[in-house]
């Protein structure tokens, strides 16, 4: 009944045509109704604090052809470095001076002065928003940065590789043939922290990859998720496999590396990441000494570059890091006609499948059954044998063989 309630209220209020917004949060609304459980004293109290709520900041579009690229509210740079700002005052409202504007003198901004002052002279459009917090009013300029000159070369002469993860981002370069030079961890916050927190230290990381690029003069290659799908099937994830996907950063790691390497003229170059665990772990992990993820960077650093992997020669035996130690893997062989990726996909497979199996060896007691006779869930279930065993314990002794 309720699902249905709340569905007719929302026709209703769809054939109104009545917005569905709240300035100053419904929370704070709502709180009227129970000034004692909210801690307010009386009405006023919360209508003083509703009204706060409701007007703290103000945005003032920017244009090309108004002076100083805005027609209410306008900046212009002093002789000591900082800014005036000077504001069209509401006919109702009082105002200083002439009586139009308000005046803010030693107005200062941390950080893109250079920038700032171009688009000052060149008579482009800057948008202003002004906030007011806890600490007082703030003011913000947003405006359309002319791209800096590419100080990056060619793919041909190397890249650098980032392979995004939950906790870490690992970045690798690259030469002009495709070879790992060398390989950095650079640690993120987990979902233990708070959002800005994150968002910080990401920031600060993808600025130590884009120096790195300026330095080596190469550009950076990332890989270009979609989480989209399988944020929708959260709900049949692990809780922990749920926390991680949805403490995942992506959409703004993707935002943050395109502005700073916009800025610092670094070239950026995307690329399906399809495999590029698989072919490091298979490739390059053991024979480096370096973890998976550093080496799926390299891969990715390859693949910017348009150069391709070899698939393993069938029969050999190969080392792949598996749950901190190496193993024996049996690549299967190729089939005639098959593409590369269809190549790589089946040593995928296989080399998910000693993953899988080890992780379910090395698990103490039965694994949980469920009711479809799979453990786990989603479309890799591990099926069980008939007598409730670990899952393809004869494959287990013929492919997995610890070193």
């Amino acid at each position: 009944m309720r699902p249905r309630a709340k569905l007719a209220r929302i026709g209703q209020r769809l054939e109104a045509n009545v917005p569905g917004i709240c300035f100053g949060t419904r929370k704070l609304f709502r709180q009227q109704h129970h000034l004692d459980l909210a801690g307010f004293e009386s009405n006023d109290t919360w209508l003083h604090r509703w009204q706060a709520s409701r007007s703290h900041q103000v945005f003032f579009v920017g244009s090309k052809d108004e002076t100083a690229g805005n027609q209410l509210c306008q900046l212009s740079k002093t002789g000591d470095g900082t800014y005036a700002l000077k504001i069209r005052a509401p006919d109702r409202l009082p105002a200083s001076g002439d009586g139009k504007y308000f005046v803010i003198d030693n107005v200062a901004f941390a950080y893109d002065h250079e920038a700032l002052d171009v688009a000052l002279e060149a008579g482009t459009a800057l948008s202003r928003r002004l906030h007011r917090d806890e600490r007082g009013w703030r003011a913000f300029v947003s405006f359309n940065h002319k791209p800096a000159e590419r100080v990056t070369l060619d793919t041909e002469y190397g890249a650098i590789g980032v392979d995004f993860n939950v906790d870490h981002l690992a970045v690798t370069e690259t030469d002009p043939f495709g070879n790992l030079l060398r390989t950095k961890r650079l640690p993120l916050l987990r979902e233990h922290a708070s959002s800005g927190q994150r968002g910080a230290v990401l920031s600060d990381a993808l600025t130590e990859v884009v120096r790195w690029a300026r330095r080596a003069r190469k550009p950076v290659v990332a890989e270009d998720l979609d989480f989209t799908a399988k944020k929708k099937a959260v709900a049949h994830l692990s809780p922990k496999g749920a926390r991680a996907l949805s403490g995942l950063l992506y959409a703004k790691c993707r935002q943050l590396l395109e502005a700073k390497c916009f800025r610092a003229g670094v070239e950026l170059i995307r690329i399906d990441p399809a495999y590029t665990s698989t072919i490091g772990a298979v490739k390059y992990a053991s024979r480096r000494g370096w973890r998976v993820h550093a080496a799926a960077a390299g891969v990715i650093a390859q693949r910017g570059q348009t150069l391709t992997e070899r698939l393993p020669r069938a029969g050999t035996v190969i080392r792949a890091p598996v749950r901190g130690g190496h193993h024996a893997l049996a690549p299967p062989a190729r089939k005639s006609g098959d593409s590369r990726v269809v190549a790589w996909r089946s040593v995928h497979a296989a080399y998910r499948g000693v993953v899988r199996e080890l992780w379910l060896a090395t698990r103490g007691g039965k694994p949980p059954r469920s009711a479809n006779g799979t453990h786990g869930g989603g479309a890799r279930a591990a099926p069980l044998s008939r007598d409730n065993r670990l899952p393809c314990a004869s494959k287990l002794c013929e492919q997995i063989c610890a070193y």
